[in-house]
């Protein structure tokens, strides 16, 4: 009985083991597909635009305040006339917002 009981609770063990490592995977493959919705420029607030990389208060009042003077973004590229951004802040950027 001792024999066979040892290699029986081996089996349950790793079995458990399996559905663990499983489970971890499928959450891991949910969050990589999740769709970030990406922040329109011409609605966003500056508290909004500060949350993008690079992008500190001033720059995000700039960016407003362009959108205010000049008229609403007609592409995400159009952010590098705004003082302050250039084309690596914009390569930061310009995959997490969109103009609608």
């Amino acid at each position: 009985m001792k024999k066979l009981l040892t290699p029986l609770l081996l089996l349950t063990a790793l079995v458990f083991q399996a559905n663990y490592v499983n489970a971890q995977h499928n959450t891991v493959a949910n969050v990589s597909t999740e769709v970030v919705e990406k922040l329109d420029l011409n609605s966003a607030t500056v508290e909004q635009l500060q949350a993008l990389p690079g992008i500190g208060a001033s720059k995000a009042y700039a960016i407003v305040q362009y959108r205010e003077n000049v008229g609403p973004f007609l592409e995400v590229e159009q952010l590098t006339e705004v003082k302050g951004i250039g084309v690596t802040i914009l390569g930061k950027i310009a995959p997490l917002v969109t103009v609608r």
